[in-house]
């Protein structure tokens, strides 16, 4: 009997106010309060040393002290190893010291090439070569940079005749040439002023690439005295020649470098005998 009335009496059901789980013990209210001062006392120091880091990187950087430093060249030197060649101020200033000095003018040319300044750079290897005329490997640099130069300047040949060319195109609308207006505007005095001008521009660009050119061929024929087997420089001063349009310099090279290359030998003459039926 009691052990049915046991099994028949109901039991008692949990109290839903009372979490199933045990979870995390909410903090007190002052719990809270000491839990926040403390981060705020830690995030004090961290401001204070992201302040000192923001105030060094200034004087790291230089910034707003007025030097030429940019961040791009600290970080490429940073990626480089540090400067890879020699200033230019500091080897401008050994050549003004010493003009003899051949090491510094090679240096200054290095450090106008990297600031992709060819037309300097080309001076400074001029000076160099004549300072080391026997030296084949500045003589190289050197016609390989005229070369260059020259291709350039070529380019603002181009721009030049497009310009003449817009300058002396018609005017999409302009009077009749027989009427009273048009007889009076018939000679634009600005226009054929414009027209006088490109045209100028094109001719004093077309003499220096020429010069250019000119400078690089004479380059290359004198690598070609210290390096009479060398076919390379013979290809390079024929390639060279061909651009400025020097023809016989162009067939005396193709002829040397048929010499130095026997297995090309026919490929070449065949055209050193294109070139002379053109001449």
């Amino acid at each position: 009997m009691a052990r049915a009335a046991t099994k028949g009496r109901k039991r008692p059901q949990p109290d839903a106010r009372r979490p199933a789980k045990r979870g995390r013990r909410q903090l007190s209210a002052a719990e809270q309060t000491l839990f926040f001062s403390r981060i705020r006392r830690q995030a004090k120091w961290v401001f204070v040393f992201l302040a000192v880091v923001f105030a060094g990187g200034f004087v790291f950087f230089g910034v707003g002290s007025g030097n030429n430093s940019s961040l791009g060249d600290l970080f490429n030197n940073l990626f480089k190893g540090g400067s890879s060649g020699p200033s230019i101020s500091s080897s401008l200033k050994k050549t003004q010291q010493n003009p003899a000095d051949a090491k510094a003018w090679h240096d200054l040319a290095t450090a106008y090439q990297d600031k992709q300044r060819t037309q300097e750079a080309v001076s400074a290897l001029t000076t160099y070569t004549s300072l080391r005329p026997k030296d084949a490997k500045g003589l190289a640099e050197l016609a390989a940079l005229e070369r260059t130069q020259a291709q350039d300047l070529q380019q603002n040949v181009y721009v030049a005749q497009v310009v003449q060319q817009d300058a002396g195109a018609p005017a999409t609308f302009a009077l009749p040439s027989n009427s009273p207006f048009g007889k009076a505007f018939a000679h634009d005095p600005v226009a054929e002023a414009w027209q006088n001008t490109t045209t100028s521009r094109t001719s004093d660009a077309s003499v220096q690439v020429q010069s250019a050119y000119a400078a690089a061929i004479g380059t290359y024929q004198r690598l070609a005295a210290l390096r009479p087997n060398d076919a390379s420089v013979q290809l390079d001063l024929a390639t060279t020649a061909e651009s400025a349009g020097n023809t016989t310099a162009e067939i005396a090279a193709l002829k040397r470098a048929a010499k130095l290359l026997p297995d090309q030998a026919t490929q070449i003459r065949a055209k050193i005998k294109t070139l002379q039926g053109h001449k």
